[in-house]
């Protein structure tokens, strides 16, 4: 919560990509402690902490959207693409009112509320300790709703169903990440790859709904060729991502073997708990 108010005090006036990112990462971080914790420790604390970052983050998120939206398009395309400098244009009118937003939201953003927020819920935060039982036993809650959502999204095989696992997979790693620190620290680099691939595959859905609604209909050639290096990047995501996680060696076996055996497997490192 300190970080997030450093964060928002840095982001204005630039609106820099980085800067926009790293204040989302910090309230998502928040949100999704305060969601944890309301299970294990309830109160309305967590509650008013939700409510109180709402406006920002999610404005925030439209920000970010665009922001990434508008590197993916530069990426893709050549610069002397007229397609490219279209939707860069329409991509810079969005940018432009997101960044009102964000600043509405951040300027009534209520700091002397979040840091007493932050010193009354500093205590209930460590009412259980890092490793609980309790936390093991969220951290598997989330696990399984990503498996589950991993096999609808094998089967259906739709934006929307990949979307979902992307989210619930973001889920197990924020859990995993601020109350199980010894299985994170064996677990970070494949936790953020997923969850990266994932989130490479959305922006390819996003970018590709938008170039079938601003250019199929006006030039659908040139739609077309955008849409087909948009899915050869998505393949290729893909395809990493279910290289990881099918199999005997997938990662959802990896980490539910992580609670089946507790504290002794964690010490030991990836290859030998693979092992083993």
């Amino acid at each position: 919560m300190e970080r997030a108010l450093e964060r928002i005090g840095q982001v204005q006036p630039d609106w820099d990509a980085d800067d926009v990112h790293d204040l989302r990462v910090a309230l998502r971080r928040c949100r999704t402690m305060a969601d944890a914790l309301s299970e294990v420790n309830p109160g309305p604390g967590w509650r008013k902490l939700k409510k109180a970052s709402r406006d920002v983050f999610h404005a925030l998120g439209d920000l970010r959207d665009v922001q990434v939206e508008r590197d993916w398009i530069k990426k893709l395309g050549p610069a002397g693409d007229p397609m490219r400098k279209q939707m860069l244009m329409s991509l810079v009118r969005e940018e432009r009112k997101h960044k009102q937003g964000a600043k509405k939201a951040v300027d009534g953003f209520d700091r002397k509320e979040w840091k007493k927020l932050t010193k009354k819920l500093a205590p209930k935060a460590v009412f259980f300790p890092a490793e609980s039982i309790v936390f093991q036993r969220l951290a598997l809650a989330r696990l399984n709703r990503a498996v589950e959502l991993y096999k609808q999204a094998r089967t259906r095989r739709t934006p929307i169903a990949w979307h979902r696992l992307r989210i619930a997979v973001k889920n197990f790693r924020y859990v995993v990440e601020n109350f199980l620190p010894q299985r994170y620290e064996v677990w970070a680099d494949d936790l953020k790859r997923t969850q990266d691939l994932l989130g490479e595959v959305h922006d390819m859905d996003v970018l590709r709904g938008r170039i079938r609604k601003e250019i199929a209909r006006r030039n659908p050639a040139a739609a077309a060729q955008w849409c087909e290096r948009i899915e050869n990047e998505r393949k290729a995501r893909l395809q990493e991502f279910l290289a990881k996680t099918a199999g005997p060696e997938s990662l959802w076996l990896t980490w539910r073997a992580g609670f089946q055996w507790g504290h002794t497997l964690i010490a030991a490192s990836f290859p030998q708990r693979r092992t083993a």
